[in-house]
């Protein structure tokens, strides 16, 4: 059981007034009445643990039963606080959950209630296992991450600040609707900040302050599912890792949270839909990365070295090397996870003409003839500005559109399948290349 649904679970704050029911109803199955003495007894002992990432088993054994976790993950997956839900104050039903900074009303017991499908959730958890949640594990909301800031460009982009609060240092993830399919894709961060210092982007340019652990992902995706729900924005069916940081340099949380995103046990995501971009810092990264049931992509941005190493300064190995990495990765995969995308961010006159693109159709061809039934997308990206005053980003300048629709031609004119990432959120700082925080100052730069 994922870790997720108890810290949720655990320090939401309860009303203890003289009889206190665990359940959302005042009374009924599953309901126990508490004396004042013994909830002030339950909260006496905290622990500072979350619990996001626990499998769904690790739940089971916490709470003394699966039906018990089951339902907990029948409210976690609405992104609502389990611990909130199944307890009780004096509003009951009619109490409703924590908003943070949203400006939308948050839902009612009731509400939530008459959005569930399992009967477990109405007859609530029992004084035992919230005491053991409360016990051994703290708040997500409360102890872990808050949501600082909301900021929504005209096209719907929706670019969440997220506050962690071990260190209070702040990642941003993004939400992008999309109306053909009315589902929303999650761009999701895995550090804050991050060191391979891309020169094109933003959060290349903070460097790196620290990893996130898994807890500190998926509660990217809590937030995100809250918001959803709140705002009138279509649901998250697609998660990419293409935020902050470099999941290659954060592996082990990277795997541990596609787990639990992709557990039908937990958050019932679907393999092929979430997607861990790596600039590759080693061709071992594949590797690492592909211990996760989901897609990878590799931020090519250049195939030629030189180019390659300006545009991405920790470059160590060749573009070969590099590409060898990803061959066996795939080789090693299952049907299903052998597709991969290959990104270029297009940057005018430096990776951007036909040359460019001749070069990285031959660079395919081994991928394409050693990798049996891959699926192979390239995705080009024109680079959008970031603002910088110094260094090389200050001369680079968007790609003209002609020139990203000629060498999208030169791909699809020798059968490599080709798209143009869409700009979305760009006037909020929420498009590709531009997430960057500004609340550093206190905490230590690591390299």
């Amino acid at each position: 059981m994922s870790r997720l649904f108890i810290i949720l679970l655990v320090t939401s704050s309860y009303t203890l007034c003289d009889s206190w029911v665990l359940s959302p109803r005042n009374s009924g199955r599953g309901s126990s009445t508490i004396s004042r003495q013994q909830a002030t007894a339950m909260f006496s002992t905290k622990s500072s643990q979350v619990a996001l990432s626990h499998s769904l088993e690790e739940l089971s054994k916490s709470l003394g039963g699966r039906g018990r976790a089951q339902a907990c993950w029948e409210v976690l997956r609405l992104g609502v606080d389990p611990l909130w839900y199944f307890g009780s104050d004096s509003e009951g039903m009619n109490s409703t959950e924590n908003v943070g900074v949203l400006q939308s009303q948050g839902w009612s017991r009731q509400e939530i209630q008459d959005a569930m499908s399992d009967v477990r959730v109405e007859n609530g958890l029992g004084y035992q296992a919230v005491k053991l949640l409360n016990t051994n594990f703290v708040s997500l909301e409360t102890n872990l991450a808050s949501l600082a800031k909301v900021s929504v460009s005209s096209d719907g982009t929706t670019k969440l600040l997220i506050r962690l609060h071990q260190d209070d240092l702040e990642v941003e993830s993004v939400i992008i609707p999309w109306d053909d399919r009315q589902k929303s894709t999650l761009c999701i961060s895995s550090q804050v900040g991050c060191r391979q210092a891309c020169t094109f982007c933003a959060t290349g340019r903070m460097g790196k302050y620290r990893s996130l652990t898994p807890d500190e992902i998926l509660a990217q995706f809590h937030w995100a599912t809250k918001v959803c729900r709140l705002s009138d924005i279509y649901p998250i069916d697609n998660i990419v890792f293409m935020g902050q940081g470099e999941p290659a340099d954060n592996a082990a949380a990277v795997v541990k949270a596609t787990n639990a995103l992709v557990d039908r046990s937990r958050y019932q995501m679907a393999p092929r839909r979430i997607t861990i971009s790596t600039v590759a810092p080693s061709p071992e990264s594949f590797q690492e990365l592909g211990e996760a049931p989901v897609a990878l992509a590799w931020s090519v941005h250049a195939t030629r070295d030189e180019v390659r190493r300006e545009l991405v300064p920790t470059t160590r190995y060749t573009m070969e090397e590099l590409r060898s990495g990803l061959i066996q990765t795939l080789q090693g995969r299952t049907k299903r996870l052998r597709n991969t995308m290959l990104e270029i961010a297009l940057i005018d006159e430096i990776n951007d003409s036909k040359d460019d693109a001749v070069h990285l159709v031959e660079f395919c061809q081994p991928l394409i003839q050693e990798v049996k039934n891959l699926k192979l997308v390239v995705n080009l990206i024109p680079w959008n500005d970031i603002g910088a005053e110094i260094g090389p980003a200050s001369l680079y300048r968007k790609p003209k559109i002609s020139r990203v629709h000629d060498f999208q031609k030169v791909l699809q004119d020798h059968g490599i399948l080709c798209y143009i990432r869409t700009t979305r959120g760009d006037e909020e700082n929420a498009a590709c290349g531009m997430l960057t925080t500004k609340k550093t100052t206190t905490s230590k730069l690591l390299l």
